[in-house]
């Protein structure tokens, strides 16, 4: 075969069999392996060659590792956490704590402790005597502006002694706040509605709710002017529905009589303030025995006026008054005949007379007022009536049943 050498290109002739042999040159000396000119070399190749390849390449690879290690940059320290702002708090605009409800929850604080200087800068005296004009049967009070500083304060001082020792539910020193919320508010004008527990050691522990009208002041100063008991739409039915109960028939000659427990009887709730302070002294004057007759006539004449918002505080002094001696007897007969004047009923009361039949006769008398009020009361207007001359208005037609019982009662006698 013809092979050449590598390095000086000069050929020469050998045996096929030294192929891949190395051979020198005889040219220039050189040994080298004998190829054929253009070949590329046996099948079986050296592994040498490859592995120092790699080991280079692996090498290559090594020192890149290293530069890059050496040129990069340590990673950024995370961010600081951020501190996250407490939320403001929340402002109560409509509830228990709304600056709203807090005015009146100082006004009952204030009655509470009998502050009655407090009490004075807490009411809104020109609108309360505005407002209370509006009522029934204050059309002819004066305004605000019509009134003399005597009347003024003599307003003020009433008002204000009625939120410290008024009379039933108007006293607000009876009462503890517990909870609440703003029914509007507008520029001027606000109403809230604040629920109350009697306070510890009075008798009155019924929760009551109560609406308070309150105005802003020409300082910007919130004050209260009108305040009234609240009853729910459920409080209004059960009370209906326990009334109802409550009342009887009574089996009496000629028929049968309504009767009612006597109880004592809160203001109606659309008797603003000032009229239920007015109504309570003029009561009170009442039942005094010794009133010279000008001035009782003068005080029957007021409660005449009156009317209707009067008559929960009459029955509730003939319930309370027990008659044991002549000056309870009279203040009994001032009571009845008030509440004859006004409504034009007679329920057969008669508080003379001795004797266990009177005496009877007069416990009826009272429950007939007691069980016509429950029935009617609501509904009475101020119309005079003409005094009956039946000894037991209120009497009934009987019914089949009412007879039997009639009877039945009779046997039992």
């Amino acid at each position: 075969m013809l092979i050449e050498c590598t390095f000086c290109k000069t050929k020469a002739k050998i045996p096929d069999s030294k192929e891949g042999a190395k051979v020198k040159c005889g040219n220039c000396g050189k040994v080298y392996v004998a190829r054929e000119p253009g070949s590329k070399g046996s099948k079986k190749t050296s592994p040498t060659p490859f592995i120092l390849g790699g080991a280079a390449v692996l090498g290559l690879v090594f020192v890149m590792v290293v530069v890059n290690s050496a040129d990069e940059k340590p990673p950024p320290p995370p961010p600081p956490a951020k501190i996250e702002k407490a939320p403001p708090p929340v402002i109560d605009r409509v509830g228990y704590d709304s600056a709203l409800c807090k005015v009146v929850r100082d006004i009952y604080e204030s009655a509470y402790v009998g502050n009655a200087g407090r009490l004075q800068g807490q009411v809104f005296l020109a609108r309360l005597a505005d407002h209370r004009r509006t009522q029934p049967g204050n059309e002819s009070q004066p305004a605000f502006a019509d009134m003399t500083a005597l009347q003024r304060d003599d307003l003020l001082n009433a008002t204000v002694d009625g939120l410290i020792r008024g009379a039933g539910e108007q006293a607000m020193a009876k009462w503890r706040p517990y909870d609440g919320k703003v029914l509007s508010e507008g520029d001027s004008e606000a109403e809230v509605r604040i629920e109350v527990a009697g306070r510890e050691g009075d008798l009155q522990t019924e929760n009551r709710s109560f609406d308070w009208k309150l105005a802003l002041d020409k300082d910007g100063k919130w004050k209260a002017y009108a305040w009234t008991r609240y009853l729910s739409p459920e409080e209004k039915r059960a009370a209906k529905v326990s009334a109802n109960k409550e009342i009887t028939k009574v089996a009496v000659e000629g028929g049968v009589m309504y009767q009612a427990d006597p109880r004592p009887l809160p203001h109606l709730d659309d008797t603003p303030p000032a009229v239920r302070t007015q109504i309570d002294g003029l009561v009170e004057k009442l039942l005094d025995n010794n009133l010279p007759a000008k001035q009782r006539t003068k005080v029957v004449n007021e409660l005449k006026e009156l009317g209707k918002p009067a008559l929960p505080i009459l029955l509730t002094k003939m319930y309370e008054i027990q008659i044991v001696d002549d000056r309870s007897l009279g203040q009994v007969t001032s009571l009845h005949n008030m509440l004859k004047d006004i409504t034009g009923r007679d329920p057969g009361f008669s508080p003379l007379g001795s004797g266990p039949e009177s005496e009877k006769k007069r416990d009826m008398a009272i429950r007939s007022w007691f069980a016509w009020y429950l029935r009617a009361g609501e509904r009475f207007e101020n119309e005079k009536k003409k005094v009956g001359v039946d000894a037991l208005e209120g009497l009934i037609e009987p019914s089949e049943r009412d007879k039997r019982e009639i009877e039945k009662a009779k046997r039992g006698n």
